[in-house]
């Protein structure tokens, strides 16, 4: 028997727009991957901040945008 608990990743596409703390910044978009029912609106978001802080090359930022979509048309 198979264990179709487990539920797939689905692929989003985000976009954000964010300043560093010493005023640059910039808008940037990518794919993350998340797990209905493992991952929340919450660490996804979070996931986004960290790629866009390494992008940066901050530790703080303020966002001024954020859309989540699945990545599909």
């Amino acid at each position: 028997m198979s264990d179709t608990s487990q539920t797939e990743p689905i692929t989003y596409h985000w976009i954000m727009t964010a300043q560093a703390g010493d005023g640059r910044m910039g808008t940037f978009d990518g794919p993350v991957s998340a797990v209905p029912g493992v991952h929340t609106q919450d660490s996804t978001y979070q996931t986004v901040c960290q790629q866009v802080a390494q992008l940066l090359g901050t530790d703080g930022l303020t966002v001024f945008f954020y859309s989540l979509t699945p990545n599909q048309i």
